[in-house]
């Protein structure tokens, strides 16, 4: 009698024990599931597929290094300062052989530092221009005058200065450092300016 109780008693713990694995190994796997979800949340906040409404995405679309163009206008500096010697006086004008030579040394210096062979025509002439258009009238067809001496006395640094040699040391410029500018630098400078200033009389 006692051994058969002794029996049942053995079968009814090791069903207690059975459903208590049973039980232990469902709750692990519900919880197992919950990082897996927690953790695909997570994954499509970073991966920016859900973004809360207040959140403002910044708009760089505009912001391209690449479309720097050495061309540009804003790359070209110094034009007012290099074109300063040119106004304020015109042919009959006394001192203006000096005022010539200086103002065409000041204008090759400019197109040898910005490189003007480098650029585009366009870009030339809108550098000129944005000097140009501030002039009044007057200044303009002085500017006009003067270039009628500058351009040749230009061109004669690049190829004969020793026959400039007295105006340049009249004129307190260094020949040593004259013209300081290549041929072709002044080349795409001059061919901007034939072709913008306008004719003396016009």
């Amino acid at each position: 009698m006692k051994s058969r109780y002794t029996r049942i008693l053995s079968v009814l713990l090791c069903a207690a024990l059975a459903c208590s694995i049973l039980a232990g190994c469902s709750t692990a796997a519900s919880s197992s599931e919950v990082p897996s979800s927690a953790s695909s949340s997570a994954s499509s906040a970073a991966s920016g597929e859900v973004l809360p409404d207040s959140t403002t995405r910044a708009d760089t679309s505009g912001l391209n290094p690449g479309d720097f163009d050495e061309n540009s206008i804003f790359s070209i500096t110094g034009t007012s300062a290099a074109f300063e010697p040119c106004l304020g006086w015109g042919p009959g004008v006394s001192g203006c052989s000096l005022k010539s030579v200086i103002a065409a040394a000041s204008l090759l210096q400019w197109a040898e530092d910005a490189r003007l062979a480098s650029r585009t025509p366009d870009a030339v002439q809108e550098a000129f221009y944005n000097w140009y258009d501030t002039l009044d009238a007057d200044e303009q067809e002085s500017f006009a005058e003067a270039w009628t001496m500058i351009e040749p006395d230009a061109l004669s640094l690049l190829s004969d200065k020793e026959s400039m040699t007295g105006r340049i040391e009249d004129a307190g410029l260094d020949p040593d450092a004259l013209p300081g500018c290549t041929l072709k630098n002044w080349q795409a400078l001059q061919t901007v300016l034939d072709d913008c200033v306008p004719a003396v009389g016009q």
